[in-house]
């Protein structure tokens, strides 16, 4: 620790980048800290706010608390009749096969003994020759008449013309079926395709997933934290309640309802923002957003043009 520090000998700070917790045990000690440990006595053991802390991570991954990421895709490794499973993917994808632990892939996560569970599947793309850059192609040639057209002089078309034709060309993909219909089980991880790949003319491709965090990633979530308190506020709340009958010396009674009403009240209030506001807000949200104004618009100039 620097000389010059503002943090009490022996503590160590914490930013929401770069925070204090990392374990579990870090995690229940504060829980326990906000409840008034060490001064009184909770009613409340590790293994308790152990299970909240579970019971935190597992909520917040079903709806925010992951990672978007490209897996490379073999079709090779497709069984047919099954699928794929991601598993398999990962480990062959350069950038999820780095890590410190000998013979495991980067979408291994050790505290869960087991692979990194893929949220759902958004995209798969198959490798192609069609592109701007590769000869021969629609795509290039297209190109090559906007270049003409503003470098050349009075030859080519427009960039409204070649959006034109783009349009019609992914629209054609769309009725002819030209791209692979694909179906992901979040439960039992695989991919399918329809059609299946064909076991003589191979090709590789991308998948685009959503990819769960890692635990250590999870638990300093400050979501996880506030719903872990909230949970050991209701269990200590219904501790206090069976001895609510028993006099204490002085004549007073033990209050277990304010715990407990504040318990509720901020577990129903975390719920409420992490199943409507959706921490992590997933791409198709925006394209949903984009869709309703371009219909908007369009009712707008069709109206303006009558």
């Amino acid at each position: 620790m620097a000389t010059n520090s503002v943090l009490p000998q022996g503590y160590e700070g914490s930013t929401h980048l770069n925070p204090i917790i990392q374990t579990y045990d870090d995690l229940a000690d504060r829980i326990k800290i906000q409840l008034g440990a060490p001064r009184i006595s909770l009613e409340a053991c590790d293994g308790q706010i152990y299970d909240n802390i579970s019971n935190a991570v597992e909520y917040f991954s079903k709806f925010a608390g992951y990672t978007e990421e490209y897996l490379v895709f073999d079709s090779k490794l497709y069984i047919p009749g099954r699928g794929i499973p991601v598993d398999v993917l990962i480990n062959r994808t350069p950038e999820t096969t780095t890590t410190s632990l000998t013979s495991l892939s980067g979408g291994y996560d050790g505290d869960l003994a087991d692979y990194r569970k893929v949220v759902d599947v958004f995209a798969v793309e198959q490798g192609s020759s069609t592109g701007v850059n590769t000869l021969f192609t629609m795509e290039q040639s297209m190109a090559q008449q906007i270049y003409s057209s503003y470098m050349v002089g009075n030859f080519g078309f427009d960039l409204i013309t070649w959006e034109t034709l783009k349009g019609f060309i992914d629209t054609r993909d769309k009725i002819l079926a030209l791209k692979p219909y694909f179906r992901f089980d979040p439960r039992t991880q695989v991919l399918k395709l329809i059609p299946e790949p064909s076991t003589t003319s191979t090709y590789l491709g991308i998948v685009g997933c959503w990819l769960e965090r890692p635990i250590r990633d999870l638990i300093k979530e400050r979501w996880v934290q506030k719903y872990a308190l909230a949970l050991t506020m209701i269990e200590m709340g219904h501790m206090r309640g069976k001895f609510s009958n028993i006099s204490m010396f002085g004549g007073g009674t033990i209050n277990y309802s304010d715990i407990l009403v504040r318990g509720y009240a901020n577990k129903d209030a975390l719920e409420a923002e992490i199943t409507t506001q959706k921490i992590d807000s997933e791409p198709p949200m925006w394209f949903i957003g984009s869709i309703a104004w371009l219909i908007s618009m369009g009712s707008l100039l069709a109206s303006a043009w009558c």
